[in-house]
């Protein structure tokens, strides 16, 4: 039978109601004769060493190379597969079999042990193969080896009856929620009426053509999974338009409503929209007053600002000068204190004692009795005549006999 007509599924229920094992090769890119002729090693050894009830099924779309029909033929007719097995792996077989042989009465040679081997593999392994006939290949394959005709039972797999379609979709249509059964039903119709239509029309296109159409059980199934598909999207996508209808039609009715409530208070609010007219007209005629008054102020407080930036200013330049001054004050301030660390009272003791001190001595005296407030002594004037001049010596000398005159100078501020 053509592709997806249901012959690898029939022959696994088969192989399951039967308690058979089943065994299947996986094609790959890199899957050639090495990996064909491991697979049956493995399939041939499951059958006759181990026992093993085993179904091996193989389909025309796993045949990478031709070679392999020549060993499912071998298999087909003897058993076998010539020289598919090494030395090494023929002394295995033999040694899994011998139990088995010995109770069947044989001795214990390895020919007859593998022959009972071979035995073994007719009887417990069952090869389905399934091959389309669309195509010359199909004929070739069957001219070069014919064991596929001598030694199989051909199970060619028609079109399914009008019962069959019917039971089918009733089983996939059954978990579809229908509001009558009878919706169920014509659907079940629907869909054996589509299939059986497509058919004759595929005879029809045969007789006109020449050419093969083939509508499949896998053809029907796609339908049946393609209608509820498309049943599902659209119950959702009217589900959604009903909800989004729904919603818009209670948006309407909510927004009448309020509508409606903003109707009645317009209509109660409307004598004291026209007061608020009124005071609002009276309270723009006092803004506008108070503006003018602000602008007056704004006029004056500018003024004042330009007053005060000129006399920030001034007084930046001042701080500057100052700052300038004292950067140049700091050091001399800082050498003063330096120079008063180094005195002693004995220093102090000496200069007390001077009865006439050097100027400098004199001068700076004079400056500590400024700075401390001391005043001076007014004496006559040394060079002669009746003027009186300022003395500081003589207050000098009595602040020089205070023990507390240097700490005082420390914590002068």
């Amino acid at each position: 039978g053509v592709g997806g007509s249901g012959r690898q599924s029939l022959t696994r229920i088969a192989a399951f109601m039967a308690d058979f094992s089943m065994f299947s090769i996986e094609i790959s890119k890199s899957y050639g004769m090495t990996e064909w002729r491991e697979d049956l090693k493995t399939v041939l050894r499951r059958a006759g060493a181990e026992g093993s009830p085993t179904v091996f099924l193989f389909s025309d779309s796993q045949l990478k190379m031709e070679s392999f029909l020549e060993d499912i033929n071998n298999i087909l007719n003897t058993g076998e597969v010539p020289n598919l097995y090494a030395k090494d792996e023929v002394m295995q077989i033999t040694e899994m079999v011998r139990t088995k042989a010995k109770k069947a009465g044989m001795d214990g040679s390895n020919s007859d042990l593998f022959t009972f081997f071979v035995g073994q593999c007719r009887a417990n392994l069952h090869m389905a193969i399934c091959m389309s006939p669309v195509g010359d290949a199909f004929r070739e394959r069957l001219r070069k080896f014919p064991s596929l005709v001598n030694c199989c039972t051909i199970d060619w797999f028609s079109e399914w009856p009008s019962d069959a379609l019917k039971s089918v979709a009733s089983q996939f249509l059954k978990d579809v929620e229908m509001e009558k059964e009878e919706t169920r039903d014509a659907c079940i119709d629907m869909c054996m009426v589509f299939h059986q239509s497509v058919r004759r029309l595929a005879d029809k296109f045969f007789a006109n053509q020449g050419r093969f159409y083939y509508v499949t059980p896998t053809s029907y199934l796609e339908l049946i999974g393609t209608y509820k598909t498309l049943l599902a999207d659209k119950r959702k996508s009217v589900s959604t338009l009903n909800k989004r209808y729904e919603s818009g039609l209670a948006q309407i009715f909510e927004a009448e409503d309020q509508v409606s409530v903003m109707k009645v208070e317009l209509i109660e609010l409307q004598p004291v929209l026209a007061k608020t007219v009124i005071e609002t007209d009276e309270i723009l005629v006092v803004v506008d007053k108070e503006t003018k008054d602000a602008n007056k102020v704004r006029e004056v407080v500018a003024k004042d600002e330009e007053y005060a930036a000129g006399r920030a200013a001034e007084a930046k330049a001042i701080k500057d000068e100052c700052e300038g001054e004292l950067a140049v004050a700091i050091p001399m301030l800082e050498a003063a204190m330096a120079a008063l660390n180094t005195l002693t009272k004995g220093d102090v003791t000496e200069v007390k004692a001077m009865k006439n001190p050097p100027g400098g001595v004199k001068l700076v005296m004079e400056a500590v009795c400024i700075l401390k407030g001391i005043k001076c002594e007014m004496i006559k004037d040394p060079a002669g005549g009746l003027k009186k001049v300022q003395d500081y010596w003589g207050p000098s000398q009595k602040l020089l006999s205070d023990s507390n005159f240097l700490p005082s100078l420390h914590s002068y501020d």
